[in-house]
């Protein structure tokens, strides 16, 4: 019988944005969003597996499997509406479960999962749930071998594709074998091998990218040795069925052991490869190859990071420091996260004070928000505005002192007229944008009023009509 340790784990849902945090414990689970203080949603039992992503209109898909062997469905709105649905009961006595992916497209719902096989428990049975519209189809992908964890992966190519790789271990070799589904018309293909590897694999990750280029990398331990190489796979079009993968340049070898993961991220154009054995290691793409950017060691919690940014869906798992709230190497990531942030801290245009940073005289005002308008496209609204300012009251009175000083002082002391001359464009630069700045607060406040009212309004709208009966249908 297989026994489940629920260790508290974190998960990142990452759009171009914004963020939402999706932490697991043994209480359950909550979800919270970088805009606000509040939970978006809470479980109050225990969960094996959870699994969320982002979808076009800032909503949060959630898929979880309970302690009590209940597979479940969510969608959590921005406005904190929710709403659960029951896909059925899986067997958690004589199977373990692992690696849940969930993809929103439209109205088309794709969850996969894998379980482990009865009475063999280094087979994986890969398991795609989907919602075509008007209810649940099931299908079976096939079997991959690995004593630890299933090795597979979903991508979304342009066209709606999905493409699933599955790396499988023969005795001798890994084999990468690749099924594609049709977005049209919901048929999967024929399982093909397309690489060998002459030696066992232990984790993989991949990636498509916004020109449909398709990345795998592996992690293959070294024979004779306790080191690590990290391969690297490329298929130029993955919604071209007649291409083939290529393997190319080591992006690393020789890493000390013991593997601990691997993860793989794209922003901004720039795909950075995360390695953990004895160190975690980011290497970024230069040119034609891989460049070895940072290392760190030290003690390291596991991070997963659903990212939906540029046309592009990736799950991967990452990493993050014991204190710290971010992503592991968030300053060299390019993402909506800033660790020194964490998003259980009120932002700052919910603040009744300006906040400042003591190492920074910069204060930032963030009020993106999206909601969903029956029968209408997303309305999208958000505005960031960033000025050089001093907020402190104290610094503020100091300056009108020395101000009504100087104006004061000028007639009876002109040994010192010029001093005092060339003091006055300052503060009076520092009080133009001090009125600039409560004037841009003051707009953004009455935007958000307005806005928050028609929210309301929608949802008394909303609320009219059966919430399954909304969006899947």
């Amino acid at each position: 019988m297989p026994s489940f340790t629920i260790i508290p784990q974190s998960s990142f849902l990452l759009n171009e944005t914004s963020f939402f945090s999706l932490v697991r414990n043994k209480d359950g689970m909550t979800l919270r969003s970088s805009t606000s203080p509040q939970l978006l949603f809470e479980l109050k039992e225990s969960v094996l597996l959870a699994q969320g992503i982002m979808d076009d209109a800032n909503q949060v898909h959630l898929a979880y499997i309970k302690e009590s062997g209940e597979l479940c469905y969510s969608i959590i709105l921005t406005t904190g509406d929710q709403q659960t649905m029951t896909l059925g009961k899986l067997d958690i006595r004589s199977q373990r479960y692992d690696q849940l992916l969930l993809f929103p497209m439209g109205k088309v719902i794709h969850l996969f999962y894998a379980s482990s096989h009865n009475s063999l428990p280094d087979v994986w049975r890969i398991t795609h749930l989907f919602w075509n519209g008007q209810t649940w189809k099931s299908a079976q992908l096939g079997e991959v071998v690995h004593p630890r964890y299933p090795l597979y992966q979903v991508l979304v190519d342009s066209n709606s594709n999905l493409h699933a790789l599955m790396m499988t271990f023969s005795g001798s070799r890994s084999i990468l074998l690749t099924s594609v589904f049709n977005g049209s018309f919901y048929i999967w293909s024929k399982r093909q091998e397309v690489l060998s590897i002459p030696r066992e694999v232990v984790d993989i990750a991949a990636i498509l990218t916004t020109q449909d280029q398709g990345h795998l990398f592996w992690a293959a331990k070294q024979p004779g040795s306790d080191s690590f190489e990290i391969g690297h796979g490329v298929l130029d079009k993955m919604n071209g069925f007649r291409n083939s993968w290529r393997i190319e340049a080591t992006p690393a070898a020789n890493l000390e052991g013991p593997w601990q993961g691997m993860g793989i991220l794209q922003s901004r154009g720039v795909l950075s490869l995360l390695a953990h054995s004895n160190q975690a290691i980011l290497l970024q793409t230069q040119g034609s190859g891989w460049k070895p950017v940072r290392a760190l060691t030290g003690s390291f919690s596991p991070l997963q990071i659903a990212q939906k940014s540029e046309g592009v869906t990736n799950y991967t798992h990452w990493l993050h420091q014991e204190d710290e709230q971010g992503p592991l190497y968030a300053d060299l990531l390019g993402l909506p996260i800033s660790p020194a942030f964490p998003n259980t801290v009120p932002p700052s245009w919910l603040s009744t004070e300006p906040t400042v940073d003591p190492s920074k005289s910069q204060w930032q005002l963030e009020a993106p928000l999206k909601t969903h308008h029956e029968n209408q496209d997303v309305l999208e609204t958000g505005q960031r505005i960033s000025v050089n300012t001093v907020t402190d009251s104290d610094n503020l009175k100091s300056i009108f002192s020395k101000l009504e000083e100087t104006t004061s002082t000028l007639p009876s002391n002109l040994e010192n007229w010029d001093e005092k001359i060339n003091s006055l464009p300052e503060m009076l630069n520092i009080l133009k944008l001090l009125r600039s700045q409560n004037e841009l607060t003051l707009n953004v406040l009455q935007e958000l009023e307005t806005k928050i009212c028609d929210m309301q309004t929608q949802k008394e709208v909303a609320s009219k009509k059966g919430f399954w009966q909304r969006w899947l249908t």
